[in-house]
């Protein structure tokens, strides 16, 4: 039914889709009434803003190595 390459495939897509919403939950919840994100420091902003693009980025070649995976048994 189901082969290794279905599964690490499906495996590596939710896990970059979980990765994406995590942060984007984060993000959202950093906002404050007029919609600018807030921060208790400017290092803390750097800090967050650069790990927040590397694990996005992280997320999304999860999702399409997952995709690619996939598709490859078919």
């Amino acid at each position: 039914m189901f082969s290794n390459l279905d599964t690490s495939g499906l495996v590596m897509f939710c896990i970059g889709l979980l990765i994406r919403y995590l942060i984007d939950k984060r993000k959202f919840r950093r906002r404050n009434i007029a919609g600018m994100q807030v921060f208790s420091s400017y290092l803390n902003a750097v800090v967050f803003q650069l790990f927040e693009r590397i694990f996005n980025l992280l997320g999304l070649l999860l999702i399409v190595l997952g995709v690619v995976t996939i598709l490859m048994r078919l």
